[in-house]
């Protein structure tokens, strides 16, 4: 019930949906090239109409042929008007349009014809035949303008160029137009003595017979044309069509004959439209062609037309030789089959030649593909390609000369290679030119100056290849390009490989390259000179970079002045530069370091600020110097030394120069060996401090204490602070150093504090060095060890120097820092540094220590005392507190309390103390114990 049965005799659609999918795109590929070419759709239409027309006329006499002439006049108009249109295209040659629009006037005169033709055939009053049939014979008008359709289109062909040939080419192509010329004349004579009659006696007159062969010569000329000389100017498969509608239209009239028995049909009715049909599509192809790229030429191997004349002409003989056994029917027929097997053995041979050419035409078409690739290559390369012969002159030189020396390529032949070649570069291309000319195929390559156009000088790379053994090329062939680009990009590199790239100066590797090939050279008169900017930190950190960049520009501008020229000045890093003295005497290396010191001791004008400068110098080497400042054959070992006397001016005050001794190697070892063992001893234990006591004055009584910290050495006993400080400040472990002495010194302060509470000790002094100042995380450390020991933030003063903060920068930030956690300042040794009285402005201090130089004078004259008693009047006027250093008499006690300082500290009240004593002390003061600080009296 519910089963879907297949019945043979129920209409199925058995169309699969991709099938049916295909259709429609044939549908609409068919539609699509239909709408792009309506004249040929049409035409091809009435072809299939006219044909159905004559088939169904043959079978049904009795049919009105008004249809068939109606379909034979149209499509001949409907021609010339697709010869029209493609005789309009603007993109066809001049003689192209000119073959199109004589063709669109013969068909119109073939559509006039066709018209004529029609009007007699269906006229009540028409020519009849002597039986009084109706007659096939086309009136006099209708014959005229066939003649002249087939005369205009046979004039508008032969009016065509053709391309030019050789004496051989034109002699084969009359042999073939003579073949087919004979073989056609031997059919017409064979029709006027067989044919003709026949025909005369079917029409009633002989002008049939006449048209027939006229349109057959016509056609048989047109073939010639089109087979044989193959107009050049049109489209080849235009051609072929041109060729097929001509010879259809003009076997209508050989049809008619065999028509005979149906007087009613007309082979016109047939002929004409697809005559028509076919000159349209030609039409449509030569416009189509016009709108592309025009095709390669191609070579017509061979034609078959005179071989199907010959084969034609075997064929009539058989048929004028029909006699029934007869021997001249054997021949005959023996004739046509051989004609046929040569005609056949000698196409296969022109297709064998034909594809031997097709294989020629292919090597040759890629040859040429090749030459042009490469000739494209050559004239569009940015290179310049030459050939050069044996005598050194320009054979061949490429376009791209222009574009690489502004030379013309035509200029540069015959000219010498090295014409333009810089002189001092010619002895470096003679030396290609040998190395080349020494063997066949040898390959060299240089780099070459030469003259360009506009007068400059360009860097060239030549390559060159001897191609002497090539009969092709006999010469030199040499790519060149220009690499002046190239050139000064490595040079900039090199440069700054090579120099620094703030000053300009020689860098550290370039100083080292020429230190070491100056001793190489000659090392007893070479001097080295080590500088060092003296504090040159504090201005990046007070100023800013960018006006240390310009302090260092003009440092090293001034070094330029001072050297002789040949000296090399050098920037090693930093604010280090060194200068490398040739040729010159120890007297005279130092008369420079002289110089240097007093150039750089100018103020300087750094980006709007102007600075003082000082340096430091370090001096070795010169031709007659001391035996210990002799000659060295190594570069770094004359830096060392320099170094080392560059330290040792430092350590004489700075801005000076210091020459190398022997005793600075020694002092060296000996600061490298402390340093080592300094770092030891912090981590076992060795130092130790003493606190030396501040007290009030006239009374003496204890006030505060400084720690000051010791060394007590397992071998050498008791190291000085003198001897082991400077070498922790220089190796950096001054700044481990000071946070442990920070750490203790705070921890016995806040233990006495536990124990005596605050009246006997006011606050503890810890010396801070200027390398801790310039420690980003100091003032977090200061106060991790207040909270770590529990001390108090009043009860601890930092001494600082003048020195640490006059610059400003991080280093008086980090002071602020530390007063807004309530740390006391005190400024050590004052009066000695940079600027007291203007420091007092800017560094947040509340004590100043007046250094023990001052002290040592207050006793002795007025002017002597002036400084000490001025710095009193300075502290109360800022209410600051001072603190009179190095007090070693009693009349050093009582001048200083005359002069109103009330606190004070020296060997005459008590030298640095162990904490043991200090602690009795206070004990004593405490009531807990008999020991206590016996103030010395002030005055007798």
């Amino acid at each position: 019930m519910g089963t879907h049965v297949n019945s043979p005799y129920l209409p199925q659609d058995r169309t699969t949906p991709v099938e049916h999918g295909q259709r429609l795109a044939l549908f609409h590929t068919v539609l699509n090239r239909a709408l792009k070419r309506p004249l040929p759709s049409v035409l091809g239409v009435l072809v299939a109409i006219a044909a159905g027309w004559f088939a169904l006329g043959a079978v049904f006499p009795s049919m009105s042929p008004l249809p068939a002439w109606a379909l034979t006049v149209l499509s001949a108009a409907l021609t010339a008007l697709a010869c029209v249109r493609v005789a309009r295209a603007a993109s066809l040659p001049a003689p192209v349009r000119s073959f199109w629009q004589a063709l669109g006037w013969a068909a119109g005169v073939l559509a006039v014809g066709a018209a004529g033709d029609a009007h007699g055939a269906l006229s009540a009053h028409g020519t009849l035949g002597a039986s009084g049939a109706p007659s096939q014979q086309p009136g006099p008008v209708a014959l005229v303008m066939y003649l002249g359709a087939v005369l205009i289109a046979l004039w508008a062909l032969l009016r065509l160029p053709v391309g030019r040939r050789s004496r051989t080419e034109w002699l084969a192509l009359g042999l073939d137009a003579g073949i087919i010329m004979l073989s056609a004349g031997l059919f017409a004579w064979y029709f006027v003595i067989h044919g003709s009659p026949e025909l005369a006696a079917l029409t009633g007159s002989s002008l049939p017979g006449l048209a027939i062969i006229t349109l057959a010569f016509g056609a048989v000329l047109a073939a010639v044309k089109l087979a044989l000389t193959s107009a050049g100017l049109l489209d080849r498969h235009a051609l072929s069509l041109l060729g097929l509608g001509v010879l259809g239209g003009a076997t209508g009239g050989a049809l008619m004959p065999l028509l005979h028995s149906t007087p009613h049909l007309y082979s016109t009715q047939v002929t004409v439209p697809l005559a028509s049909f076919l000159l349209a599509l030609a039409a449509e192809r030569q416009r189509q062609a016009a709108e592309l790229p025009a095709p390669p030429p191609r070579r017509r191997p061979f034609n078959l037309l005179p071989y199907g004349a010959i084969t034609a002409t075997g064929a009539l003989l058989l048929v004028s030789a029909w006699e029934p056994n007869g021997e001249t029917l054997v021949i005959a027929a023996g004739t046509l089959v051989l004609t046929v097997l040569v005609a056949v053995r000698q196409v296969m041979a022109f297709r064998d030649n034909a594809a031997l050419l097709a294989r020629l035409d292919a090597s040759m078409l890629e040859l040429r593909r090749h030459e042009q690739r490469f000739r494209s290559l050559v004239q569009n390369s940015s290179d310049m390609i030459a050939i050069t012969g044996g005598d050194m002159t320009l054979v061949y030189v490429s376009p791209s000369s222009e574009r690489v020396l502004g030379v013309p390529a035509e200029e540069g032949v015959g000219r010498p290679v090295t014409g333009r070649v810089h002189p001092d570069d010619l002895p470096v291309a003679d030396a290609l030119a040998a190395e080349l000319m020494a063997a066949p195929g040898a390959t060299a390559a240089c780099q070459v100056r030469m003259l360009h156009a506009d007068g400059t000088w360009r860097w060239l790379e030549v390559i060159a290849t001897n191609r002497m053994d090539d009969p092709s090329v006999r010469g030199i062939v040499s790519n060149t390009r220009d690499i002046t680009e190239t050139r000064r990009y490595q040079e900039r590199l090199t440069h700054q490989a090579s120099h620094d790239a703030l000053t300009g100066l020689a860098n550290r590797t370039l100083f080292a390259e020429r230190t070491a090939q100056a001793l190489a050279d000659g090392g007893d008169a070479v001097a080295l000179a080590l500088i060092d900017l003296d504090d040159f930190k504090s201005v990046n950190d007070r100023l800013g970079h960018a006006v240390g960049d310009a302090l260092l520009t003009a440092t090293a501008e001034r070094l330029r002045a001072c050297v002789r020229p040949g000296d090399t000045v050098a920037r090693l890093g930093g604010d280090e530069f060194a200068l490398l003295l040739t040729g010159i005497s120890a007297d005279e290396a130092d008369g420079l370091a002289g110089r240097v010191v007093a150039a750089l001791g100018t103020p300087v004008d750094a980006a709007g600020h102007h600075l003082l400068v000082r340096a430091s110098v370090g001096l070795v080497g010169g031709r007659g110097g001391a035996p210990a400042d002799g000659p060295v054959a190594d570069a770094s070992e004359l830096l060392r030394r320099a170094d080392l006397a560059m330290y040792a001016a430092k350590e004489q005050g700075k801005s000076r120069y210091a020459r190398y001794t022997e005793a600075m190697d020694t002092c060296a070892v000996e600061h490298a060996r402390l340093g080592a063992e300094l770092r030891r001893a912090l981590a076992a234990g060795e130092l130790f401090l003493l606190y030396q006591p501040v007290v009030a004055l006239p009374d003496g009584e204890l006030r505060g204490v400084e720690a000051l910290v010791r060394w007590r050495h397992p071998e050498r006993g008791m190291v000085s602070p003198a001897q082991f400080i400077p070498v922790a400040e220089r190796n950096g472990m001054i700044v481990e150093i000071g946070a442990w002495v920070l750490r203790e010194a705070c921890r016995q302060m806040a233990d006495w504090r536990r124990r005596y509470g605050a009246a006997p000790l006011s606050r503890m002094a810890v010396n801070v060095s200027a390398r801790q100042l310039r420690e980003p995380e100091f003032a977090q450390a200061v106060a991790d060890v207040l909270e770590e020991t529990g001390l108090a933030p009043e009860d601890l003063l930092l001494e600082i120097t003048e020195t640490a903060v006059f610059d400003g920068g991080l280093a008086l930030e980090t002071v602020r820092a530390v007063r807004e956690l309530g740390v006391g300042v005190a400024l050590d040794d004052f009066g000695t540094g940079h600027s007291s009285l203007g420091l007092l402005r800017t560094c947040p201090v509340d004590a100043l220590k007046v250094d023990k130089l001052f002290v040592d004078g207050v006793t002795g004259t007025a002017e002597q005392s002036a400084i000490a008693a001025s710095l009193a009047q300075i502290a109360r006027a800022l209410r600051l507190r001072i603190v009179a250093e190095g007090v070693e008499t009693s009349a050093q006690a009582r001048r200083l309390y005359q002069l109103g300082y009330r606190l004070a500290q020296g060997f005459h009240f008590a030298r640095p103390l162990p904490a043991e004593r200090i602690d009795g002390m206070l004990a004593a003061r405490a009531g807990h114990g008999p020991e206590a600080l016996e103030p010395p009296a002030l005055a007798s």
